[in-house]
């Protein structure tokens, strides 16, 4: 994947190839098969929501995601951003369905003192190709760093500095957590999964 250059003034970086086509073809079948279980075989949060499925706690049920979140190359974007020591704390699928998935634009976390510290960063790993048709998730560039905004989390639909996080399945697209950011409609035919993967401070 290369050396990571996280980008502290937007606030976020894509990595290409964090999957191998093969991984991701082989996290989209074990997660097929989990969403196949009977209601009553699935953990709690298991649960479609606004037309978007679910599943939890990824890294303890498939072994590839146990391996990405301690991926070397990622970890090493997240401790650009996160003071030592950190964890995995969500690892979570998520699968907008055709005309689902747009959000307001939100931070996961208040950012306090130099350059936009936060307690948390995300990693949103594409299990297909991400579009502007598709929903591809949108940041707000620099928005880590503007109070004003952050104010204003979670009641933005649009912003006219957003751009959309687009690239081919596999990438794994990083931002820390007072970085406004939000789904967008999936506007296509098929479904749009992807891996959220949040670490937080210890």
């Amino acid at each position: 994947m290369g050396e990571p250059q996280f980008d502290h003034d937007a606030g976020w970086i894509a990595l290409a190839g964090a999957l191998s086509p093969d991984a991701v073809a082989e996290v989209l079948s074990l997660t097929s098969e989990l969403l196949a279980l009977p209601a009553e075989e699935r953990l709690a949060r298991d649960r479609p929501h606004s037309g978007t499925q679910h599943l939890d706690a990824l890294d303890e049920r498939i072994e590839i995601v146990r391996t990405l979140v301690t991926n070397s190359a990622i970890t090493e974007v997240v401790a650009e951003v996160l003071p030592e020591p950190f964890s995995i704390s969500q690892a979570h699928y998520r699968s907008p369905q055709p005309g689902f998935g747009g959000q307001q634009l939100h931070a996961d976390g208040l950012t306090y003192g130099e350059r936009g510290s936060t307690e948390f960063v995300t990693a949103i790993v594409a299990l297909t190709d991400f579009t502007a048709q598709n929903g591809a998730t949108r940041v707000v560039p620099g928005s880590h760093e503007r109070p004003d905004l952050q104010r204003r989390s979670g009641t933005l639909g649009v912003h006219p500095d957003e751009i959309s996080m687009t690239g081919p399945a596999g990438t794994a697209f990083i931002f820390g957590g007072g970085v406004l950011h939000a789904g967008a409609k999936n506007e296509s035919l098929q479904p749009r999964p992807a891996l959220q993967l949040i670490w937080r401070t210890d």
